[in-house]
């Protein structure tokens, strides 16, 4: 009987029973390389040699993912070693074989002349026709040679890399080599699959790592929810006259190079503007950061930093940028304006020098309003309304502010 007409190259002779035991993908690279162990006389001497174009001729139908993927399959199982760099790395693959895997060769060898199955049209080669052997059930196709783990055993070098594309550290895989040593030599198993067990024993420890984190994180987020401490509820809300900042944003504001004593000059009118809106949010801490970002970044811009501390000037006026920083502020320019004389007099009057009068100015106004809005005086407005103004009418309050250092 005639076969069928797609059949025109040669085929691979492959052991149905090597491929029970070691898995089909891994049986047909193993064929081919005992089959260029064969025809290479030398190979016991120098390696099995295996130039990268061969391979992709005799394995058309896979591409160098699945042959590397493969081919460490085998290193990992201690059937093959390789010497040298990884497929297809190199122009040439350089094999051995261990001399306790000779049932292996001799169960390859073996499968050319099983029982004939059809051939497989699998490209051109010159290794020639022949048959993909059904094989007769055998322990001998089975690989021997088992051993136990010794104390200087390492794990191979595509077994690292396969762990990093995992995205473990190597660091954390190395750590994990002693337990994986001593589970190895208390179990006294023999086996020639040590990489292979050592890549899951990472992997199944690694898992473990990363849920210990999680849960370890989730612990410390449940005794702060219970604790009622600068954590965002889960429902919005306005805020309180005593909210502050938590230590997480205060720690982002100050990693920006942020003054301290400007995040706290802030927390009062930021308290102030959003309980006057009487908005209701979750994210108070967000805001926060969001707002003293934005009048830091006006505040860095406009102020100007003398090399050379001065006096201040009769006839110092604030530039126009403190203005539009006291207006982000929510804080009315006009109740600014109205206290320059008395500022300049008082500074004057202390003869002392500084930097920058405009940063000394900004902090003078946001005290005052401060100060203002927290201890206000009752008068009759129009129409029987009532105002909130400074009791700045006396020359007993012109004293106190005068004295007043605090700023």
């Amino acid at each position: 009987m005639s076969s069928h007409p797609l059949f025109t190259d040669f085929s691979i002779p492959l052991s149905v029973t090597l491929a029970a035991t070691i898995g089909l993908e891994d049986a047909v690279l193993l064929t081919i390389i005992n089959q260029a162990a064969v025809l290479q006389h030398d190979s016991s001497r120098h390696g099995i040699r295996l130039a990268r174009e061969t391979v992709r001729q005799q394995l058309p139908f896979w591409d160098d993912v699945t042959i590397r993927r493969t081919l460490a399959s085998l290193v990992d199982k201690g059937l093959v070693r390789l010497h040298g760099p990884m497929y297809p790395e190199s122009i040439e693959l350089v094999l051995s074989f261990d001399q306790s895997q000779s049932t292996v060769n001799a169960s390859a060898q073996q499968g050319e002349t099983s029982q004939a199955m059809g051939t497989g049209s699998i490209g051109r080669g010159s290794i020639g026709r022949g048959s993909i052997g059904t094989g007769s059930p055998s322990t001998s196709a089975i690989p021997t040679g088992h051993q136990g783990i010794s104390n200087d055993w390492q794990p191979g070098a595509d077994t690292l890399t396969r762990l990093q594309q995992h995205g473990i550290p190597t660091s954390f895989i190395w750590i994990q080599r002693d337990a994986f040593l001593l589970q190895g030599q208390e179990q006294g198993a023999n086996r020639n699959d040590w990489n292979t067990r050592f890549f899951r024993f990472v992997k199944k420890q690694w898992v473990y790592a990363q849920n210990d984190a999680e849960r370890q994180r989730l612990q410390q987020e449940n005794q702060l929810n219970r604790s009622g401490f600068n954590v965002a509820s889960d429902e919005a809300a306005p805020i309180g006259h005593q909210w502050r900042p938590s230590e997480d944003a205060l720690q982002i504001l100050q990693r920006s190079g942020i003054d301290q004593q400007f995040i706290d000059d802030a927390v009062a009118e930021f308290i102030l503007y959003w309980r006057e809106r009487g908005d209701a949010l979750k994210t108070w801490n967000s805001k926060f950061i969001q707002h003293i970002r934005q009048q830091w970044a006006r505040y860095s811009a406009a102020m100007e930093h003398s090399t050379v501390p001065l006096p201040i000037a009769s006839d110092w006026q604030p530039s126009r940028d403190c203005y539009d920083i006291l207006a982000m502020a929510h804080i009315d320019p006009q109740f600014a304006r109205e206290r320059v004389a008395e500022f300049v007099l008082y500074w004057r009057d202390s003869h002392q020098v500084h930097n920058s009068w405009n940063s000394r100015f900004l902090q003078y106004i946001k005290q005052q309003w401060a100060r203002q809005l927290s201890q206000p005086t009752t008068q009759g407005g129009k129409n029987g309304q009532t105002t909130a103004e400074p009791d700045y009418t006396t020359v007993e309050a012109s004293l106190r502010r005068l004295n007043d250092t605090s700023w």
